[in-house]
């Protein structure tokens, strides 16, 4: 990383676990280092942590791949810290010593951007308290789950305004992507909802960081992929909390008419959570599937009519049902569930996830879903499809389309455990619909680490 912080920043309050501990926890696995000669780091003048530094082969070999389960690179050690004063120490250690250094938290990106051949790896999962929470937000170390989030928050009644739709990826690493999910046309991206952040800069630097303090780092860390600094703690907003919410599901067969009813629902904001889903039949080929979600509190019911009765949807096939609010965040628990026990959450996924300039997505889409083979799926999955007006996406690292309607496109391929071809033909695929999302002004989600060049730097 280069070093893009500004002179005179001030260490982060409260953000450390006291000073720094007597050595390692884990020496046997420093011990067996190779030498120098074998081309890997010693360690030597390593600074002392109040965690542990790992070069056992097991830390080093579940560090060496991601979700995505096609991208391989082995790290010479690994750190688990107790505080960030632990993260800042190795980033400058590794700075001073010319190796690369990454943060992961739960490892779920598919591309390898949580790897590094050679270099550190720092695991935040062990960064992951979650606070009492305040009325109207609550501390988190960068590490925490979403799902542990929500289980301190609703309890007092309170969530994060927006929330990814898979609870179980790590607070800084959705917060330095950016975060964007169904209730994004309302709320834009979950790095909009942030009081304030501790982050280690390239430079080994721990700076608190908010609209008002260090504004351009906390503006460039904010969807940047880790570019200018690893998030540590993050302060998030709250709002109340509903208790129930009334799920709909509406069938179309035409592209147009779902895209077109899709983008009406997120301009006038009718609903609490939009997305869709294609799905294909042998016999019919592909169909499209619209879910909206009102949130309420019992016993003021929506009203059903006035929710969708103006939409072009088939009325035979919509289904309608009421859940715990809690239920509904936690919807992607059961495919979790059947996904491990089928095997198939192990496989490769050369996954992609696009942003559509809404103008050109019915076009993109019709070539994507005309060269997707069903089978590249695996069990269940189904490309997800949702708008998300461009104005309201504000994190300034968040691709932003030269068109008022953002389509998000995210098509989870799943290559068969023991087939390389398979593999390959799936990315190459990804490679050529990327190229023609790009050359119709829209974009990859998160941003590839080539879109901050290496120049880039901020102003404090």
């Amino acid at each position: 990383m280069a070093d893009t912080s500004p002179a005179g920043l001030r260490p982060a309050t409260g953000a450390g676990r006291g000073p720094a501990g007597a050595g390692y926890a884990d020496t046997d696995g420093l011990d067996g280092v190779p030498a120098p000669s074998d081309g890997v780091p010693t360690f030597d003048g390593v600074p002392a942590f109040d965690g542990v530094l790992s070069t056992h082969d097991r830390d080093l070999a579940a560090a060496s791949t991601d979700f995505g389960r096609h991208v391989h690179r082995r790290p010479s050690a690994v750190l688990r810290p107790a505080g960030a004063s632990d993260v800042a120490a190795m980033v400058r250690f590794c700075r001073g010593s010319g190796l690369p250094v990454v943060a992961r938290g739960t490892g779920h990106s598919v591309d390898g951007r949580a790897l590094t051949q050679g270099g550190v790896v720092i695991d935040m999962t062990a960064l992951a308290a979650v606070r009492e929470p305040a009325r109207d937000r609550v501390v988190v170390e960068a590490g925490a789950r979403w799902s542990a989030v929500l289980e301190v928050t609703l309890a007092a009644g309170t969530a994060p305004p927006v929330l990814p739709d898979y609870l179980g990826l790590s607070v800084g690493g959705v917060l330095a992507a950016g975060g964007i999910s169904g209730a994004s046309h309302r709320h834009g991206c979950l790095a909009d909802h942030v009081h304030d952040l501790d982050v280690v800069t390239p430079s080994g630097a721990l700076v608190t960081c908010s609209r008002t303090e260090h504004p351009a780092l906390f503006d460039a860390v904010r969807g940047s992929q880790g570019r200018h600094g690893i998030i540590a703690r993050a302060t998030l907003a709250l709002t109340p909390a509903p208790t129930a919410a009334r799920r709909y599901r509406l069938p179309y067969q035409e592209l147009e008419t779902f895209l077109a009813d899709q983008q009406r629902l997120a301009a006038d904001r009718r609903f609490d959570h939009i997305e869709g889903h294609a799905a294909h039949a042998q016999d019919t080929g592909w169909g499209f599937t619209l879910s909206a979600v009102a949130a309420f509190d019992p016993p003021a019911e929506p009203d059903d009519r006035a929710l969708i009765g103006d939409l072009a949807h088939d009325r035979a096939g919509e289904q309608i049902d009421t859940v715990p609010y809690r239920d509904f965040l936690h919807r992607a628990a059961p495919a979790e569930a059947r996904l491990r026990a089928n095997g198939s959450w192990h496989h490769p996924h050369p996954r992609s996830t696009l942003l559509l300039p809404g103008r050109h997505a019915a076009a993109l889409l019709s070539g994507a879903l005309r060269d997707l083979d069903p089978g590249d799926l695996g069990a269940g999955g189904q490309p997800l499809i949702y708008p998300i007006p461009t104005a309201s996406i504000l994190a300034p690292n968040v691709p932003r389309l030269r068109d008022p309607m953002t389509v998000v496109l995210s098509i989870p391929r799943t290559a068969p455990p023991d087939d390389p071809a398979a593999l390959d033909r799936m990315r190459h695929a990804n490679d050529a619909l990327r190229t023609a999302v790009e050359r119709a002004g829209g974009s990859c989600y998160p941003h590839d680490p080539a879109h901050f060049p290496a120049g880039d730097s901020y102003d404090a």
